[in-house]
């Protein structure tokens, strides 16, 4: 399974081009594209949501929006990825209320992880899928050290529930990680700045026959 990443800062020209390569993505049909673009403001995200939905819906590929769950509510864009802190908040939320699940209604909630509590409490909490990062050395994280194969293996082996791979991910990278037991890759750079994503999404699609989150 392959998700994208979305980044408006990897594609070169206007939003017109941002969008074109949303579409040329989406017509690769990957297993879903995470809006990521939470530098945004709400209203301004909300705006690109409904143009990625669009795009999406015309190509039959899930949008999951990310972090700005109050948006995918508004929209009824029912997937969500939401940062551990977020994730947390939520869940400790509910326990001091009335016990209401703050889940009902949404199709999907997947949680990026950076250590193994935090996979474990997401898992036991109600996640539907992690993304666990980052794997390797990334541009978007410079200075950072990669947190490594052993690193996605010890979370892969700790839950029960799907764990995607983020973080320097291309096609080489992407299956070792899978190898190392990770249902499948999040990309970011590889995919937004791409003249044929379709080639690595290929790849990747239908790989995972088991733990499936769509």
């Amino acid at each position: 399974m392959i998700y994208a990443i979305t980044n408006r800062k990897l594609v070169s020209g206007d939003e017109e081009a941002y969008f074109k390569q949303i579409e040329k993505i989406a017509a690769a049909k990957p297993d879903g594209i995470i809006l990521r673009e939470k530098d945004l403001s709400s209203s301004e995200y909300e705006i690109y949501a409904e143009r990625c939905r669009e795009i999406c819906d015309k190509w039959g590929t899930p949008l999951i929006l990310n972090h700005f769950w109050e948006v995918g509510k508004k929209l009824d864009i029912r997937r969500i990825h939401l940062s551990m802190p977020v994730f947390r908040q939520m869940v400790e939320g509910k326990k001091a209320s009335d016990g209401a699940c703050v889940f009902a209604g949404w199709e999907k909630i997947g949680v990026s992880v950076h250590g193994l509590e935090e996979a474990v409490y997401a898992g036991e909490a109600g996640a539907d899928y992690l993304i666990a990062g980052h794997i390797f050395l990334t541009d978007c994280k410079k200075g950072v050290p990669a947190r490594g194969l052993d690193f996605l293996r010890e979370i892969c082996e700790a839950v029960q529930i799907p764990v995607f791979a983020i973080g320097g991910m291309n096609v080489e990278h992407g299956r070792a990680a899978m190898e190392a037991g990770a249902s499948g890759v999040c990309m970011m750079s590889e995919l937004m700045g791409s003249d044929a994503p379709e080639e690595i999404i290929k790849i990747f699609s239908g790989r995972s026959e088991q733990r499936m989150i769509e």
